[in-house]
């Protein structure tokens, strides 16, 4: 498949499945949204959400992650940055596409 054909995928990590809760902290305004984490990379993530970032904005993300065999999991958190911002549900549901720029944890 060809780097120019539509359906080429640019990522160089492998996506992984999420469906996990979410807080998205703005670092510019300090507010807080909530919203879930779809799919999770080595060097991004994408994020469902009502809020609608800037192309650019950095985020504090944390990724409230599921227990394994008893144990409680630990919440992933990182400072990101937004690369994409796509209407999913008409006025109400957005997916942001981020850049992991620092793993806190």
């Amino acid at each position: 498949m060809s780097r120019f054909d539509a359906y080429y995928d640019r990522r160089r990590g492998r996506r992984i499945a999420m469906g996990c809760k979410a807080r998205i902290k703005c670092l510019s305004s300090g507010q807080t949204f909530y919203g879930e984490c779809v799919d999770l990379s080595v060097d991004g993530m994408a994020l469902r959400s009502a809020f609608v970032p800037q192309y650019g904005e950095k985020l504090n993300v944390i990724v409230l992650v599921p227990g394994v065999g008893g144990a409680p999991g630990k919440p992933f958190e990182a400072e990101v940055e937004v690369k994409r911002c796509n209407e999913v549900q008409r006025g109400m549901i957005y997916e942001i596409g981020v850049r992991i720029v620092l793993r806190k944890n």
